[in-house]
């Protein structure tokens, strides 16, 4: 039976584990109720909470979804700094600090105002071979990517496969089912922008950015080589 006592301290090293036990208890939620809510198995929610495996990117936003918070509030691991409501945020270089996953290493952006319907990220695409893409993902609303360094691959269901390099930038629609991939034997740099639709309550505008993959209607796995 989970304990659901609420916890209000994270550990001294902040993990994405710890953070996601603690967003679950704090909200009185089952490991199963979770599991109903993102659509990830009881199994895999144990192993994240307990650091045994690093969630992919689509499990974090599955994880962003069930939990009602933001993708940023999710990979933002620094403990002991809230929210604020104010009108403006400022993100340093030096506190830099990113999130890793299979595929892409993370960080947010001016992740500590609520009610932000935008997502700023910066995401260190990892190099990949062509030939093991692992799917696409579709989900809610508009994202914009500009290539700091390096070159990426941008693949959908419905386009040829775009080259980006350095410098170079796209915006699509999210619900076409995507995926970006490094190129040219290093990984890449991107400054990513997710914009998600103007919901009803406003209680938490960067969440809906990541309203996503919590029903299996809304990911459209899909390999490279499916493309139409």
């Amino acid at each position: 039976m989970d304990d659901l006592r609420v916890e209000t301290t994270l550990p001294a090293v902040p993990t994405l584990g710890p953070k996601v036990r603690a967003l679950r208890k704090n909200q009185r939620k089952t490991l199963a109720e979770v599991s109903k809510a993102t659509g990830l198995s009881i199994s895999a929610l144990s192993k994240i909470e307990n650091d045994q495996v690093s969630p992919t990117f689509a499990n974090l936003m599955r994880l962003a979804e069930g939990l009602g918070v933001s993708l940023s509030d999710l990979v933002t691991l620094e403990g002991g700094k809230g929210s604020v409501s104010a009108g403006m945020t400022v993100s340093r270089k030096s506190d830099t600090k990113f999130r890793s996953t299979p595929k892409y290493d993370m960080y947010a952006l001016c992740a500590d105002l609520r009610r932000e319907r935008m997502t700023p990220l910066i995401e260190r695409v990892k190099a990949h071979d062509l030939s093991k893409i692992d799917g696409m993902i579709a989900h809610s609303g508009e994202e914009f990517f500009y290539v700091l360094s390096g070159s990426i691959e941008v693949h959908t269901e419905h386009y040829s496969p775009v080259r980006l390099d350095e410098g170079d930038s796209a915006y699509l629609d999210s619900s076409m089912a995507h995926t970006l991939v490094a190129v040219g034997g290093g990984d890449a740099d991107i400054l990513m922008v997710w914009l998600g639709p103007t919901t009803a309550n406003e209680q938490d505008g960067a969440s809906m950015a990541e309203a996503i993959l919590s029903q299996p209607s809304n990911l459209r796995a899909r390999r490279a080589g499916d493309r139409r």
